[in-house]
C-alpha cells in the first residue's frame, strides 16, 4: 500500500506541470501500468474538489462511462500469437525464453477463451468504487429531501460488459442508500449511448501506427529473442510487426485480469514499450479525435444538454448515468474542448505530447457534470469531472471550475450547430 501511494505522488507531482492529456517519457515509465494505454485499470487519484461558491448546492450529476477492465476481443487477439508461437513450438524453433513465453500466451488464451471482450471481476470493482465516491462526494444529490426519494435513470448500451458495469455502479449505490430508485435500460434505441461511425481513413491510420513500430522498434532484435530460427520465421510470419502488436495487447491487457497470475514484464524493455505504446497511441488518437468521430458524439453531447435541461425544470430526478464505451466518450471530450483533449498535432512522433490514452480513456473513464443551484435566487452552475479529476473548458467564468450553466449551454449549443 505505502508502494502504490508513493507511486500516486510521484504521478501527481509528474503531472502538476503538464496539461492533463499530455505525457512525457519519464512519466510513462514511473508506473508500468501505464503501458498498457487504453487498457490500463482505472487509477484513481485522491483529488481535493473545489468548494461551490457559497449559497450553491449540488442537486443533480451527468455522467458518461465506459465499461470497467475486460478481456481483449476478438478472439483471434489471443488465437494468433498462441498458433504462432505453438506452431513454433512443436517445430522445436522457439529459444528458451520463447518457450517462457509460450507458456504464459497458453494460461493467457485459456483463461479468456470465450470470454472475449467480457468485463473482469476488477471492471466490476471499479465501476463500485467510481459510484461510491460519487455517492460520497455529493450525498445531497443521492439522499432524499423534503420527503423526495432520489431517482436515477441509468442505460448503457446492449454490449454485456457495458450492461454489467452499469449494474455495478447501480448495485452500490442501492447499497449506501437503498431509498434510492433506479429506472435500468439497455435499448438500441438509446443510439446516442453508442452511435456507430466509420472512419474511411481507418486503413492509412493502421498504417502509420504499424510504420512507427517497424521504423522505431527493432523487431528482428526481438524475433530472435523468441524464435531460433531466422530461416524458418521469414517462412513463418510474414507480418513480424503484426505478431509483436498482439504480444504486446497480450501484455497490456493481463493487468486488467486480476484473477490471473501471470507475469509479463519481462517481455519487452522500457523503451520497447514507450515505442509500442506510442504506436497504439497514435491510432487511437487519429481515430477518435477525427472529424467523423468528433461528429458522431453530437448526439451524446445533444442528449445530456436536454436531459439537464430537463432535470433544471422538472426537478424531478437527481441523476443521468449512462454506460458505453472509449470509442464514444473520448470524441465527445474532444467536441466538448475539455482542456487538453482537442489539440492538433500532424507529426505521428509528437503526438504523446499533447494526447495519451491511458490519461484520456482508460478502462471505467468518466465524464461528470455536476449541477450546482443557488437556493436563494435558483441561478445554476455547472463543473466538470474528467476522471473525478475537476477540468477546464474555454468559457470565462469568475469562478473556474464553476462555470455559469447558461454560459456552458450557450457554448455546446453552437458547436452542436456547426
Amino acid at each position: 500500500m505505502k508502494k502504490l501511494n508513493l507511486l500516486v505522488y510521484i504521478y501527481l507531482f509528474v503531472c502538476g506541470s503538464l496539461i492533463y492529456s499530455q505525457t512525457t517519457k519519464d512519466e510513462f515509465l514511473s508506473d508500468i501500468r501505464f503501458a498498457s494505454g487504453v487498457y490500463q485499470p482505472y487509477i484513481f487519484a485522491d483529488n481535493r474538489l473545489t468548494p461551490p461558491p457559497k449559497g450553491y448546492q449540488p442537486f443533480y450529476i451527468s455522467h458518461y462511462g465506459r465499461h470497467g477492465s475486460r478481456y481483449l476481443e476478438p478472439a483471434e487477439s489471443y488465437t494468433n500469437p498462441y498458433n504462432t508461437l505453438n506452431e513454433a513450438n512443436v517445430a522445436g524453433k522457439l529459444t528458451t525464453f520463447g518457450k517462457s513465453l509460450f507458456d504464459r500466451v497458453k494460461t493467457i488464451v485459456i483463461d479468456a477463451e470465450n470470454r472475449y471482450g467480457d468485463v473482469t471481476s476488477l471492471g466490476i470493482k471499479e465501476h463500485k468504487e467510481i459510484a461510491e465516491r460519487m455517492f460520497n462526494s455529493y450525498p445531497e444529490i443521492f439522499l432524499p429531501k423534503n420527503g423526495k426519494k432520489p431517482f436515477i435513470y441509468s442505460r448503457s448500451t446492449v454490449v454485456p460488459r457495458c450492461i454489467l458495469s452499469m449494474s455495478a455502479n447501480n448495485e452500490r449505490l442501492k447499497e449506501l442508500n437503498p431509498e434510492i430508485i433506479i429506472e435500468r435500460n439497455a435499448t438500441k434505441r438509446d443510439v446516442y449511448l453508442g452511435n456507430s461511425y466509420k472512419n474511411s481513413n481507418r486503413d492509412s491510420i493502421n498504417a502509420v501506427s504499424k510504420s512507427f513500430i517497424a521504423n522505431n522498434f527493432d523487431v528482428n532484435k526481438f524475433i530472435t529473442k523468441v524464435f531460433s530460427d531466422t530461416t524458418y520465421v521469414n517462412e513463418k510470419i510474414k507480418d513480424k510487426v503484426d505478431f509483436i502488436s498482439k504480444i504486446y495487447y497480450l501484455c497490456a491487457d493481463v493487468q486488467d485480469l486480476n484473477n490471473l497470475d501471470v507475469n509479463m514484464s519481462d517481455v519487452f524493455n522500457k523503451d520497447e514499450l514507450f515505442i509500442l505504446w506510442q504506436a497504439a497511441n497514435i491510432k487511437l488518437y487519429l481515430v477518435f479525435t477525427s472529424k467523423v468521430a468528433v461528429d458522431s458524439s453530437k448526439k451524446l453531447l445533444r442528449n445530456i444538454l436536454d436531459c439537464a435541461e430537463n432535470a433544471i425544470k422538472e426537478n424531478n430526478i437527481s441523476a443521468d448515468l449512462r454506460f458505453g464505451h472509449d470509442s464514444y466518450i473520448s470524441p465527445l471530450l474532444t467536441l466538448m474542448d475539455i482542456e487538453g483533449m482537442n489539440l492538433k498535432e500532424d507529426d505521428p512522433k509528437n503526438v504523446y505530447k499533447i494526447w495519451c490514452d491511458f490519461k484520456v480513456t482508460p478502462m471505467a473513464v468518466n465524464i461528470q457534470l455536476v449541477f450546482y443551484k443557488n437556493q436563494a435566487n435558483n441561478d445554476i452552475i455547472v463543473k466538470i469531472l474528467h476522471n473525478e479529476k475537476e477540468v477546464k473548458i474555454p468559457i470565462e467564468s469568475k469562478m473556474t471550475p464553476y462555470y455559469s450553466w447558461n454560459d456552458v449551454k450557450s457554448y455546446y449549443e453552437k458547436k452542436l450547430a456547426q
